[in-house]
């Protein structure tokens, strides 16, 4: 019996694992872009969640700050002389920006059962311009009008530990000359 010769270098034996490389060089591949996209997703999450707590943290920051600026208006519209202890302070005695408050503050239980603390630096009185430049935005005092003016700091933070502080100044009602 003849056999037939082939002339051709591509014979299936010289071909012997040829596919097999190609295959596992595309399953490299695709394994590499499975495992960067995994890692891409875990960071996105856990961006996320970081957001989620700072803005957490946020509302809480401005709920205690609401409960401060209520302090505040409660003790004027009672007609009490306002403290100088349970979280309120002379101006110059107490740096509020500070994230460690080592004075005296005021807590509050929040909503989600967390506490806020807030402080209430006393910046005394001031004579009016004139101008509306109250908290609720309805007085508009008279020119030379003594003001009593307070800057109320709040801070708070999550349960994964993102921290928050806002102010706001509170220019209560005018005591006329």
């Amino acid at each position: 019996m003849h056999k037939l010769l082939y002339k051709n270098s591509q014979s299936p034996r010289h071909q012997a694992g040829a596919a097999l490389f190609m295959a596992l060089i595309f399953l490299l591949i695709l394994t590499l872009l499975g495992v960067f996209g995994m890692n891409v997703s875990r960071l996105e999450n856990l961006m996320a969640g970081n957001t989620q707590f700072q803005t957490t943290a946020l509302n809480n920051a401005e709920y205690t700050l609401a409960r401060g600026i209520e302090d505040i208006l409660l003790v004027e519209s009672s007609g009490l002389s306002y403290p100088t202890t349970d979280g309120y302070h002379a101006a110059g005695d107490i740096e509020p920006s500070d994230l460690t408050w080592g004075f005296t503050t005021k807590e509050v239980v929040l909503p989600d059962g967390s506490t806020g603390e807030y402080v209430i630096i006393n910046a005394g009185t001031d004579n009016d311009d004139g101008e509306d430049n109250s908290y609720t935005g309805t007085i508009t005092p008279a020119p030379g009008a003594i003001v009593q003016v307070f800057l109320v700091t709040a801070q708070s933070e999550s349960s994964r530990g993102a921290k928050r502080i806002v102010q706001s100044v509170v220019v209560t009602n005018p005591l006329l000359p």
